[in-house]
């Protein structure tokens, strides 16, 4: 490692990375880490985020450190390194940028492997959709539409770092966004209510409109609170409430296990479950299938309007059966035609259709 003096977080570069060492309880989406991984992308290196293996992480830090193709690894007291997505053990931090295929189970460290307290049952949902700018346009609909649905209430703070000071306004979110372009806009925004929520939005400008992708995650209930029983009906309340939002283009729900917090621990967690899928008119269209057919022979449903109608499709429950009934709605499409007909980047492509469905932290 060589010392390097490009930015005041940057402790150590080495060929395409760079790495910050930060000693906290939790690492957040600060200022000083934002400007870090965004001029590290620019430089076209990497990000590694070192940290001690109790620190947590918040989720609009993990999609940005993903965004940046960044790696979070774990400093262990005692005994190395190792990466706190895949629990390999590594040499040295930058090693993680050569992992790459099956894991050894012998190479998984034991620290990722320790029990942690993961009590409570969540929603992750996200969502992406196509805004015609040829008409008056207000972002975060679907963020709102979600958070309607799972807390009763709108978000409450928004902002682009952490911690959000402003409160929730659609407008003043859809102004500073209109004054970034053409550069692409990341928004995070939370719920105060009793079921904690945390949102983010990544609005970009396409030639076929702003397309934005909206992603929460929610604190559901406990896993025997009476609330658990209807996590997968919650699942599809919430893509038919974002499937009235603009145009969307594909939506996923998935159930998982998580802490109060909504924090990430650099520790095995068990995969999330896939409860609901949407596919927008765009995808219908494109695939050359009929809505109430395909529907009807899934067990979906249609949604929107009947002229441009989406599919909204149950999968599974926290219990499982998700992936597999997921693998069997989509067996007949072209997985990857899909995404270029929708447009959809191949980064949130991976969201929707590659399992565990979250961003690679």
């Amino acid at each position: 490692m060589t010392l390097t003096i490009d930015h005041p977080l940057a402790d150590a570069t080495g060929e395409g990375w760079v790495l910050t060492e930060i000693h906290s309880e939790v690492l957040s989406l600060s200022q000083g880490l934002s400007d870090l991984l965004g001029r590290t992308a620019t430089e076209g290196r990497r990000p590694l985020l070192v940290s001690g293996e109790h620190t947590r992480m918040t989720e609009p830090l993990a999609e940005a450190l993903s965004s940046t193709q960044g790696h979070w690894i774990i400093r262990t007291r005692t005994d190395g390194f190792y990466d706190a997505r895949s629990g390999a053990r590594l040499d040295t931090p930058d090693a993680a940028l050569s992992l790459g295929g099956p894991l050894d189970p012998a190479r998984v460290h034991p620290a990722f492997l320790r029990a942690t307290i993961r009590s409570r049952l969540q929603l992750v949902v996200s969502v992406s959709t196509r805004h015609r700018v040829s008409r008056p346009v207000r972002l975060g609909g679907v963020l709102d539409a979600v958070s309607e649905v799972v807390t009763q209430a709108p978000p409450t703070h928004w902002g682009a770092l952490e911690p959000l000071l402003a409160a929730w306004d659609r407008d003043d979110l859809t102004e500073r966004t209109r004054r970034r372009m053409p550069n692409d806009s990341r928004w995070i925004a939370v719920s105060a209510s009793s079921r904690p929520l945390v949102g983010t939005l990544h609005i970009s400008r396409t030639g076929q409109g702003l397309e934005e992708t909206t992603r929460v995650v929610a604190d559901v209930a406990g896993a025997d609170d009476a609330a658990s029983a209807d996590l997968a009906g919650l699942a599809r309340r919430s893509l038919a409430a974002a499937a009235t939002v603009g145009m969307p283009l594909i939506g996923v729900v998935l159930g998982s296990i998580g802490s109060p917090d909504l924090a990430r621990r650099a520790t095995a967690s068990p995969a999330p479950e896939p409860l609901a899928l949407l596919v927008g008119p765009p995808g219908v269209r494109a695939l050359g299938v009929d809505a109430a057919g395909w529907t009807a022979e899934v067990g979906g449903t249609t949604v929107g309007s009947p002229r441009l109608p989406g599919a909204l499709i149950p999968l599974g429950s926290i219990d499982g059966g998700g992936w597999q009934r997921l693998d069997e709605v989509v067996a007949p499409l072209d997985r990857e035609r899909l995404w270029r007909l929708l447009g959809l980047s191949p980064a949130v492509a991976r969201l929707f259709f590659e399992r565990g469905g979250t961003p690679d932290a």
